[in-house]
């Protein structure tokens, strides 16, 4: 066997040192780039997320708050941006567009794009409203057969419960909470599938808290996760364990219950403005 010359060997370690050069580079770049999150969600879903009243362009409430608590030693910030309707959020994640939700449920379907930060960082009743004197009994997921349903475009309730829905239901997808509800009042749908705080929130938003109420049985009670595209740069930085040990370091504390109180007295605050301007 021949010994390579002293310029192979030279020429060998000028390709090492470029490889581990251009290694750095891209690291460094992906640290870089996570100085800043792109998150989005759901704006229909306070006092969780909703779209800033004072800031139409933006987003807030809880979830928005406790992330800023978690990356707040970190120096990152967090830019909660609206980019339309839950299922836009959606697509854009999917798309890479943005480096996080704000709030999903877990589907096997959501994990092929997503990666979730565990556990939960908190949970969310799902419930059935109805009109008001328009009711019918309802105990278990068979009771909605035969009726007509309204929820969110591409929302998810679970996947148990997803695919009952898928199965045997006639759940339909609408652009926001604000038409399901109108649908439901003027008779067009018999009942609205959505989570609980939110939907009361909205309902008083709209002034028809008095004309729709909810079952006191739930469709079921989901963990909410923080999702992270699978292409995120942030994901270089393992931001899931950072937040992962933060949102275990908050489990009974009353950190959660006061941002709960905070961003429901925001909410019911902006809920009277109008949204001037355009998605």
């Amino acid at each position: 066997m021949l010994c390579p010359s002293p310029q192979q060997i030279l020429q060998h370690r000028l390709v090492c040192l470029i490889v581990v050069l251009t290694l750095i580079s891209i690291s460094s770049q992906a640290a870089a780039n996570c100085s800043r999150i792109k998150i989005s969600g759901n704006p229909e879903y306070p006092p969780l997320l909703w779209r800033d009243r004072t800031n139409p362009k933006q987003l807030t409430g809880v979830s928005i708050a406790l992330l800023k608590r978690a990356v707040e030693s970190l120096d990152i910030t967090v830019d909660a941006i609206y980019v339309g309707p839950w299922s836009r959020a959606q697509a854009k994640i999917k798309a890479n567009e943005l480096d996080m939700l704000a709030g999903a449920f877990l589907t096997v379907e959501r994990t092929t794009y997503m990666e979730y930060v565990k556990p939960a960082y908190t949970q969310v009743a799902n419930v059935v409203f109805v009109a008001n004197g328009k009711g019918f009994k309802f105990k278990r997921w068979s009771d909605l057969k035969n009726k007509r349903g309204a929820t969110l475009i591409n929302n998810s309730f679970g996947q148990k419960f997803d695919q009952y829905a898928q199965d045997h239901l006639a759940l339909y997808g609408v652009r926001s909470l604000e038409i399901a509800f109108k649908l439901l009042l003027a008779k067009r749908a018999d009942y609205v599938v959505y989570e609980l705080y939110p939907g009361l929130a909205y309902a008083k938003a709209m002034g028809v808290n008095q004309e729709i109420r909810h079952f006191t049985n739930y469709i079921n009670s989901e963990p909410l996760y923080y999702t992270f595209a699978l292409k995120s740069p942030c994901l270089e930085k393992n931001l899931t364990k950072h937040l992962s040990d933060f949102i275990h370091s908050q489990k009974n504390t009353r950190l959660e219950k006061e941002l709960l109180e905070e961003y429901l007295q925001l909410w019911q605050n902006q809920a009277h403005l109008a949204l001037d301007a355009p998605p």
